[in-house]
């Protein structure tokens, strides 16, 4: 079982250590479980022996019995809470180990799961994977344990040429169920991997909720969900009816076995081959043989689903690191131009072979410059700014502040660049932990506070109860799109940053707060060096910029001055005049 093995390799040493103990507790219970049979059918026997048998006589034996159970019920719970540590402490490592191996996945990954997909999947496999560890020491390995101690006891206690046959109950009680998990393998892979679509369905229309009210089309998606779930629910049916076959054989297998086992023991007895006590004392193990057998089918067919989810589950542990967490490259030794915070060398970037976004670009932003970025929708903006930062990689080559871009790592990129874009991320939290985002260290509340008045945020801010400790709701729902653009513009403010690159980062403002902070940006860029990279459709955005490239199908087709630009035919005149979008 090379993915039990694995998940072996999870546990910390003192984990190890503790399954060690476990085993060796599970041993000796098994052993405990077997003294009230033989106690039994000792005192069957010297019941049958003596006549009027006095109770004081067998009561130490009762007691042995009721001290034997407790102490085994005590080993018991002691393993059970020790198993569940062990878990708990795995499903904690394993949680970090896919969240960690997701927030670095390749972009391309989200572009092709669903996010409820991921969702779903994620918590499917972590759980699997626990269940794993719960099955094998709280399920299967005591079956085990226990079966060996009740044959040992049933081949000490019977002749060999009764006991052994009896013993075949075993053998084909695992071929019956080996033959259910074999069959029924796939279906239920199938069924997690539709129950994980049918996941990624749910957050769909959940994220398109408002859309949905607007065009009264509740009914129409209840009944697209309505024939997935009855899709779902036949595949389930057909499962079902498969396990209730095997189900009726392994029960058949049984009680032949249990009514053979008690008719030829009984006629043992009858001749005084064995004593009655012996039989009492095979029924009893035999029926302890019996338990795990019946849960046998259980314990595998969980065991067989949670090692497909655990399967899953190191997918997704393992999936290749997006290239910009990789070590940086150190390419030949190439620099950038003097004195240039962002320098484009050919830039090529494409979706696909027929898709191609930049062609060629090529440009220079000087240190401390405010430069506009403006054009068309699909022009390649977007694409642009992600290659910058090193979302997306690209053909060419991109310096910073005369630094070929490969060489940076996350982390220094991350010190070097900001970027504010037209849907900030925020969290579920306060107001200060969505500020103070991503910073490496903890600001004083005065500088949160003028970082706040510089995004036009601040009156907001001590109007609400708990002021910086305000709560924000998931995604900033308790905020207007005005707003979130603000925290994230105070964000820069306490970052200060070498380049802010700023996606359409004011569209939600409006005319007179998006002035005051495009004033304290233009500040930064004048009083500290900043340099400015701005994306905007509304053009009077970049009326301030030192210059604005005009992009248009990946190239820069125009370049100039806010003025000049307006009074050039070409695109940026058109966009000015609302002759194009």
């Amino acid at each position: 079982m090379p993915i039990a093995k694995r998940v072996y390799r999870l546990l910390e040493r003192r984990q190890k250590q503790a399954f060690v103990l476990i085993l060796c507790i599970m041993a000796v219970s098994a052993g405990l479980t077997q003294f009230t049979p033989k106690a039994i059918g000792f005192l069957t026997d010297d019941i049958l022996r003596q006549d009027g048998l006095a109770f004081g006589s067998i009561l130490p034996v009762l007691l042995a019995i009721l001290l034997v159970t407790v102490a085994n019920e005590l080993l018991k719970i002691g393993r059970r809470v020790m198993v569940k540590d062990v878990a708990t402490k795995t499903e904690k490592k394993a949680r970090g180990l896919v969240i960690a191996s997701l927030l670095q996945a390749p972009l391309a990954f989200f572009k092709e799961n669903m996010t409820g997909n991921i969702h779903g999947r994620l918590n499917r496999c972590l759980e699997g994977t626990v269940k794993l560890e719960k099955l094998l020491f709280m399920d299967f390995a005591p079956a085990v344990f226990n079966s060996v101690a009740a044959v040992v006891v049933i081949l000490a206690t019977l002749p060999a040429g009764l006991a052994l046959p009896m013993l075949l109950v075993v053998p084909i009680g695992i071929a019956i169920v080996a033959r259910q998990i074999a069959t029924q393998r796939g279906i239920r892979v199938e069924l997690l991997e539709t129950k994980a679509a049918m996941d990624g369905s749910v957050v769909e229309l959940l994220n398109g909720i408002e859309v949905i009210r607007i065009l009264d089309s509740a009914a129409l998606e209840g009944k697209r969900f309505e024939g997935k779930s009855e899709f779902l629910r036949k595949k389930e049916m057909r499962h079902h009816l498969q396990m209730a076959k095997y189900d009726c054989l392994k029960f058949l297998n049984q009680a032949l076995f249990s009514v053979l086992m008690i008719d030829i023991s009984v006629w043992l007895a009858a001749r005084q081959v064995i004593s009655a006590g012996d039989v009492l004392t095979a029924y009893l193990c035999f029926n302890q043989l019996l338990k795990p057998l019946e849960e046998l089918h259980r314990i595998l067919d969980e065991l067989s689903e949670s090692l497909v989810l655990a399967e899953d589950f190191f997918r997704m542990a393992e999936i290749s690191r997006d290239f910009s967490y990789l070590p940086p490259a150190l390419p030949a030794a190439a620099a950038g131009a003097a004195g240039s915070a962002l320098e484009a060398r050919g830039l090529e970037f494409s979706y696909g072979a027929d898709k191609p976004v930049l062609r060629g670009l090529t440009f220079t932003v000087g240190q401390g410059e405010f430069v506009g970025i403006a054009g068309p929708s699909g022009c390649g903006k977007s694409s642009l700014i992600k290659a910058i930062c090193k979302l997306e990689a690209c053909q060419g080559e991109i310096f910073i502040d005369g630094k070929d871009l490969r060489a940076y790592s996350r982390s220094e990129l991350a010190e070097t660049i900001a970027l504010v874009p037209q849907n900030p991320f925020l969290i579920a939290g306060t107001l200060r932990e969505n500020i103070c985002y991503g910073l490496k260290r903890q600001p004083a509340d005065q500088e949160v506070r003028q970082a706040l008045a510089k995004a036009r945020l601040l009156e907001f801010v001590d109007s609400l109860p708990g002021g910086l400790n305000a709560p924000v709701a998931e995604g900033g729902a308790n905020l207007s799109g005005g707003q979130k653009q603000r925290v994230a513009i105070a964000r820069v403010f306490l970052r200060r940053p070498k380049i802010l690159i700023l996606d359409e980062a004011t569209s939600a403002l409006d005319n007179t707060a998006e002035r005051a902070v495009q004033a304290a940006i233009e500040e930064l860029v004048r009083g500290r060096g900043m340099t400015v990279i701005s994306i905007a459709h509304r053009l009077t955005t970049l009326q301030n910029a030192d210059r604005i490239l005009v992009m248009d199908g990946g190239r820069i087709v125009q370049c100039g001055g806010y003025g000049e630009l307006i009074a050039e035919a070409g695109i940026f005149q058109d966009m000015y005049y609302g002759r194009l979008k």
